[in-house]
Formats: structure tokens, C-alpha cells, sequence
């Protein structure tokens, strides 16, 4: 606890932990991105991320997958969401999320947190 609060005093960019057993790393929110890496596949993380996506009502308009790497783009209240996810190791996936042009921390944060319960 006390380390959260350190780390979002002298951060200056948003950087807090996560709590959560499927959170492998810090969350970290910069340049309007929310970005975190969880214990969990590549494919988990896209069908979790899916699924976050329809519990908070946001329409995906497009889906690409490649090898190691995978984006979902939908819509919030007229801001487009990006979720991107990369394999960064055996079974580690990171999830960054953009919310409109500049970013939207609270909605990143949102779209963060329902995905993690779903992994």
C-alpha cells in the first residue's frame, strides 16, 4: 500500500500496482496509454478483452490477429478504444488500452480492470 502511494507521488505518469493474482507487472499510464502485463495467453487475453468489451457496451468495430500480436478498435461514447496485446513471454501477455486521441485514464482504467477479472 504503502509503495502505491509512493510510486503515484513521485511518478508523475500514473504508475500504480495492481492487485489481482492474473497481473504479472505495474500498470503503467503514459502518453494516454494504460498498459499492463498478465499471466495469461495470447488468445485468453483476446477472448477476455472480448468479453470486457461487450460488458461495457463497447461495439468492436475491427479485430487483427498475427502470430504474437493482436488489436481489437471499438467505440466509447464516440471516443475509439484501442486494445493492443503482445506476447512478451511464455504465457505473458501485455494489454495496452487507448480511450480517444489524448487518452482517457479513468476509462483505461475501467477497460483495465474488466479484463483482469476475466483472465
Amino acid at each position: 500500500m504503502i509503495l502505491s502511494a509512493m510510486l503515484l507521488c513521485s511518478a508523475g505518469c500514473g504508475a500504480i500496482l495492481l492487485g489481482g493474482a492474473a497481473a504479472a507487472g505495474t500498470y503503467v499510464y503514459l502518453d494516454g496509454q494504460a498498459k499492463n502485463t498478465y499471466k495469461a495467453s495470447l488468445q485468453k487475453s483476446i477472448a477476455a478483452s472480448i468479453a470486457a468489451c461487450k460488458e461495457l457496451s463497447i461495439p468492436v468495430t475491427s479485430e487483427s490477429k498475427d502470430g504474437s500480436s493482436a488489436k481489437i478498435v471499438g467505440k466509447l461514447s464516440g471516443d475509439t478504444v484501442y486494445i493492443t496485446m503482445k506476447l512478451v513471454g511464455d504465457n505473458l501477455t501485455e494489454i495496452s488500452v487507448r480511450v480517444g486521441l489524448f487518452g482517457n485514464e479513468s476509462a483505461s482504467r475501467r477497460i483495465h480492470a474488466t479484463i483482469a477479472r476475466r483472465l
